[in-house]
């Protein structure tokens, strides 16, 4: 709970301070958005590791290969991180940058996937 109150907190900073200087600098008011935003960036990336660390337990438990957690992570990486520049992107007014990073993304997770989709379809015929 204390973490959300931290990041809202350094949210509203940014978000004030960016407005104050917009008006005057709108270059530097765009550097503060990015500043505040790695801010918060680096304040979950903890949290991460509790989230491999659960997928490291799923994948131990439930027998599927190891070699499936790696495009796992790249892709749940891929997504964050098109995320982050797509809406650095729109707040710079760039929206149509935006969506070539966002549809960038997904072809990149499609191939990145690949691997993941053909261990499925092995599992499901195997089982019939």
């Amino acid at each position: 709970m204390s973490e959300i109150l931290k990041i809202v907190a350094v949210a509203l900073v940014t978000v004030f301070a960016h407005m104050l200087i917009k008006q005057t600098k709108p270059e530097l008011a765009l550097l503060i958005s990015i500043a505040g935003s790695v801010m918060i960036i680096i304040m979950v990336v903890g949290t991460f590791k509790n989230v491999f660390g659960s997928f490291y337990q799923i994948f131990n438990k439930t027998g599927v290969k190891m070699e499936l957690l790696s495009p796992l992570f790249k892709i749940l990486a891929i997504g964050y991180i098109a995320e982050f520049g797509a809406n650095i992107c729109v707040d710079a007014g760039a929206s149509s940058v935006a969506d070539k990073i966002l549809f960038s993304a997904k072809l990149i997770i499609l191939v990145v996937a690949l691997p993941i989709i053909t261990s499925v379809i092995d599992m499901v015929v195997s089982l019939l």
